[in-house]
């Protein structure tokens, strides 16, 4: 082995830090195919850490957080005007609040193959994921005994009752895996790396639940309900770390060491 070798290497006590290339990957393979529209996104993106507890071994840590809120405003008609006065033309506006929030994480053993630029891995890891998505209504135009179904932008149910927020996604994953790849240095300390994995994972999806309203009698009453019970899941197969979790593909990623 080479000094310019071995200086191309990450050496014991060392860290590294990178991103996924798959998004770089995707986008050039989309300029040769003349895919439309193609653009390079990193709006999610996943971040790598690494430790070098000797020079042929390392701890390596995955993460993503994908946390969205989007907000979505209509106008409707302003119900107590227009019963003062129908030609009144004055708007109230309703809103949608949908929030989608996705945690990520992967730690692993990594033990490296080869003394060349470009390296054999293989280790072990676990997982853990989190998503969570709601959505939250508030309407312009209160509901009352007088008004058992204001002016919506939203649609009532056959009971009448209008969705003031809902619970559609709330799971946890765990799991373990061996994961395989290479590294390649381009240049002293950084690297390009390719992974996959082979994972065993339980998914548990906690019970799903709405919150409604509508008039009873001469009261407004709110309304929690479940809409399903939850449920689980086992699932093996290989995959590679996204900001969605986990896909059935090879993941790049770019790593610099220090």
């Amino acid at each position: 082995i080479s000094k310019k070798t071995v200086d191309y290497l990450p050496k014991a006590g060392e860290f590294g830090i990178g991103v996924d290339a798959t998004p770089i990957f995707n986008y050039m393979g989309n300029l040769f195919n003349a895919t439309s529209g193609n653009k390079l996104d990193f709006s999610s993106p996943v971040l790598y850490g690494k430790y070098y507890l000797s020079n042929e071994t390392a701890l390596r840590a995955v993460l993503s957080i994908q946390s969205i809120n989007h907000k979505d405003m209509f106008y409707v008609r302003d119900d107590a005007a227009f019963f003062l006065d129908p030609l009144a033309n004055k708007k109230v506006t309703d809103s949608k609040n949908a929030s989608n929030q996705q945690y990520f994480v992967s730690l692993a053993y990594q033990k490296y193959i080869g003394v060349s630029r470009l390296r054999g891995f293989y280790g072990g890891q676990v997982l853990f994921g989190y998503n969570y998505s709601n959505t939250t209504n508030t309407y312009g135009n209160p509901m009352s005994e007088v008004n058992p179904t204001p002016s919506s932008i939203y649609p009532y149910t056959n009971d009448k009752t209008r969705l003031l927020q809902n619970v559609d996604v709330n799971s946890y994953h765990v799991g373990v895996g061996a994961i395989a790849g290479f590294e390649y240095y381009v240049l002293p300390k950084l690297c390009i790396g390719g992974e996959l994995s082979l994972n065993l994972v339980y998914t548990k999806g906690s019970q799903l639940t709405n919150k409604t309203e509508q008039v009873v009698g001469n009261a407004v009453v709110t309304s929690d309900q479940t809409v399903s019970p939850g449920s689980s899941d086992f699932s093996i197969k290989t995959s590679r770390f996204t900001p969605n979790g986990f896909e059935e593909q090879l993941g790049f990623y770019v790593m610099f060491h220090f």
